[in-house]
């Protein structure tokens, strides 16, 4: 009698836990691994801002699933563990405390990390970042403190911020710099009508600007811009958009670009190796091209895609529905993230 298959999946977000609940339902009999190097398991990103001012959400509250879930499933979930390299040829991923795993079937669902600006990237110590549940845990045990937040840069994580903070009182301040909007389409003009509307929010917004440091002064930041203003404020949140994070890859003749270059299968140019979500660069039939992938809603309909594909099935990836963004009664389009307004009355 045949082994059981052995899917491994790198990685520990939607499209990660999307791919391990399709593979378990469509082979009761396979062995699912996920690794992942955070130390929690997956938490639904389009809670994270609402679980921050809400006294009463834990962040238990944010799981998809139970841990219990995972051994009832029979997935191993392993956290905490980073794998620093893959060997293709022999079909293992090694982690970082020498283990080897060996896969039959691997997938990448590694996500994206903050894009940090050159200019900011020797200031890390000092900059908020929101893009994970350790993130959002970090930031809520001081959050009653924040009276005043800076936005550097103003992506939709920062939007999504907004929209929680300001009707408790937090004021803001947008400094806006040269890179674009993500994943918003952006070009000058909707440049200008997002200042515009952010402004008509109450959101203090620094035009045609860049931070460039970051200082502490007392128990306040200062923030300074190319422009010479100053801004004194108790949070800087980098907000210039996400990166795939594909670093670890750099040895494994996996082709990449700016995320992992995969067909409109999600195959990538390595037999047995797929990759899906926020690490993914996807080629569209649609377009004739590449694109990088965004958005929590987006990730799970790869990862449900992905593990048809991964037993077996040839589905082409689609374009995700464009989503849309409301502030001041304008509208800005997404693509694969889930729709909000700043609008909306708490």
């Amino acid at each position: 009698m045949a082994e059981p298959l052995h899917f491994v999946i790198v990685g520990n977000g939607p499209a990660g836990n999307e791919a391990a609940a399709a593979l378990r339902g469509q082979d009761p009999k396979a062995r699912i691994t996920i690794i992942s190097a955070a130390a929690t398991h997956y938490l639904r990103p389009e809670k994270l801002a609402a679980f921050l001012v809400q006294p009463r959400h834990r962040l238990k509250d944010l799981y998809i699933h139970p841990y219990p879930w995972y051994e009832e499933q029979r997935i191993q979930l392993r956290l905490n563990q980073t794998v620093n390299r893959i060997a293709p040829e022999q079909k293992y991923v090694y982690l970082n405390h020498k283990e080897r795993v060996r896969y039959d079937r691997l997938l990448l669902v590694t996500g994206a990390r903050p894009r940090v600006p050159e200019r900011l990237a020797s200031l890390s110590s000092l900059l908020t970042r929101f893009a994970t549940g350790a993130d959002a845990l970090l930031l809520k045990r001081g959050i009653a403190q924040v009276k005043h937040m800076t936005m550097l840069g103003g992506d939709c994580i920062a939007l999504e911020l907004a929209q929680a903070l300001l009707p408790r009182g937090v004021r803001l301040t947008f400094i806006l710099d040269e890179y674009r909007f993500w994943p918003l389409e952006f070009d000058e003009g909707v440049k200008k009508r997002l200042a515009d509307s952010l402004e008509k929010k109450g959101i203090e917004v620094v035009r045609d600007d860049l931070a460039v440091s970051v200082e502490q002064a007392g128990d306040e930041l200062l923030v300074k811009t190319r422009g010479g203003k100053e801004v004194k404020t108790d949070r800087a949140c980098l907000s210039s958009g996400m990166v795939p994070a594909v670093e670890f890859l750099a040895s494994a003749g996996i082709d990449t670009q700016l995320g992992v270059l995969v067909d409109d299968h999600l195959q990538t140019s390595r037999p047995d190796i797929w990759a899906a979500g926020e690490c993914a660069q996807v080629y569209y039939s649609e377009l004739k091209d590449y694109r990088c992938s965004t958005g929590s809603v987006n990730a799970e309909q790869q990862g449900r895609l992905v593990a048809r594909n991964m037993l077996g099935a040839k589905e082409m990836v689609k374009l995700p529905e464009p989503g849309r963004v409301t502030i001041a009664g304008e509208h800005f389009t997404t693509y694969g993230w889930k729709g909000f307004s700043l609008d909306e009355k708490d």
